[in-house]
C-alpha cells in the first residue's frame, strides 16, 4: 500500500467458532468477558462475530447482560467495544473468516483481525488455507482432551497461535505482534486455492488433518470429515 494513499482502512474483525455440535461454553464465556472486549476495542477491532454451536441461547443471555455493563473497571465509560453478533451455525465459514485476513488493494484496505477457533481439524485447515490470522483453543472437556495435541502441533508449525482459556488477550497481543512482522504491507485480495493442493501443502497440513479426521467419533467434536477441502 502506498503510504500516500487516501484509502481509509476498515476495522478489524474477530470471528470465534466453537464448531457445530460440541459445547464449548468456556470459550464463549471468555470471549464475552468485559476484559476481553476491552482488549479487542483497544486494539482496533470493531466487530466480533461468535458462532455459538449448541450454547446459542446462553450466549444471547450473556450479551443481554453485557448491555447493562456500561462502566469500565477503572470507572470510565465503555466506548470502544466492538459490535457483537452471534450465530448458532453457518455453512458459509468463508464469509465469516475471510474479513479477518486483512487485505490491501488499490481501492480497499482492511486491517488484519483474528479468528479464534476450537481445535477442530476442519476449521483449522480452512483458516490456514485462507491465510486467516488464527488462534486455536483446545476444548479440555472433550474425551481424551485430544484437541490439545492438535493445538500444540499447529502452534509449533507456525500456522496458528495457541490460545489458553483465561488468557485470550495475551494471544491477541501475540498474534498482532506476529502480523506486524509478517503482514506489514497487507495481503492481496483472496483467491480460491488451486486444486489439487500443492505437494508442499499436502505433506504438511494433510498429514495431521488425516490423522485427526480419522479419530473415533466419540472423541471428536465438530468436524465429521474434511470432504469440504475442495
Amino acid at each position: 500500500m502506498d503510504k500516500g494513499s487516501s484509502v481509509q482502512p476498515e476495522g478489524r474483525r474477530c470471528f470465534v467458532t466453537v464448531g457445530a455440535t460440541a459445547s464449548f461454553i468456556k470459550l464463549l464465556r471468555d470471549v464475552l468477558e468485559p476484559r476481553f472486549l476491552d482488549c479487542l476495542g483497544g486494539r482496533g477491532f470493531d466487530e466480533l462475530i461468535v458462532q455459538t454451536g449448541p450454547d446459542h441461547e446462553w450466549a444471547l443471555k450473556e450479551i443481554e447482560a453485557l448491555g447493562q455493563q456500561t462502566n469500565t473497571s477503572d470507572g470510565g465509560k465503555r466506548t470502544r467495544w466492538p459490535t457483537i453478533d452471534v450465530i448458532s451455525y453457518t455453512k458459509d465459514m468463508h464469509s465469516m473468516m475471510l474479513p479477518c485476513r486483512g487485505e490491501t488493494s488499490k481501492t480497499k484496505r482492511r486491517l488484519p483481525g483474528a479468528m479464534i477457533s476450537h481445535a477442530g481439524s476442519g476449521s483449522i485447515l480452512d483458516a490456514v488455507r485462507c491465510d486467516v490470522p488464527l488462534i486455536v483453543v483446545a476444548n479440555p472437556d472433550l474425551l481424551g482432551n485430544h484437541q490439545a495435541e492438535l493445538a500444540d502441533a499447529v502452534h509449533e508449525a507456525g500456522w496458528a497461535i495457541r490460545g489458553e482459556l483465561g488468557h485470550l488477550s495475551d494471544a491477541i497481543e501475540l498474534l498482532q505482534e506476529t502480523l506486524a512482522e509478517t503482514q506489514s504491507e497487507g495481503l492481496p485480495p483472496y483467491q480460491e486455492p488451486a486444486f489439487p493442493t500443492a505437494e508442499g501443502e499436502r505433506s504438511g497440513l494433510f498429514d495431521w488433518a488425516a490423522i485427526y479426521a480419522g479419530q473415533d467419533a466419540g472423541t471428536t467434536s465438530t468436524e465429521p470429515s474434511l470432504l469440504h477441502l475442495d
